[in-house]
């Protein structure tokens, strides 16, 4: 176990746009977070998205269109 987990993918997303002003890929993050299963790294991007208010929906919180 590496004792990483999602709040690092997410930290590393907020720094990298703190310094660059730009959004890390997935693939970049799949690969630097090598030792995390995929759900763990989107979980992290996913967490990024609310707390930035750049969430569109999905999943259970998606608004139904009628």
């Amino acid at each position: 176990m590496s004792g990483r987990n999602y709040w690092h993918v997410y930290n590393h997303i907020r720094r990298r746009v703190m310094d660059t002003g730009k959004h890390p890929e997935r693939a970049d993050l799949l690969a630097e977070f090598a030792d995390l299963q995929a759900s763990v790294v989107d979980e992290g991007i996913a967490e990024y998205e609310i707390a930035f208010g750049e969430r569109k929906g999905g999943g259970n919180d998606a608004e139904v269109a009628e």
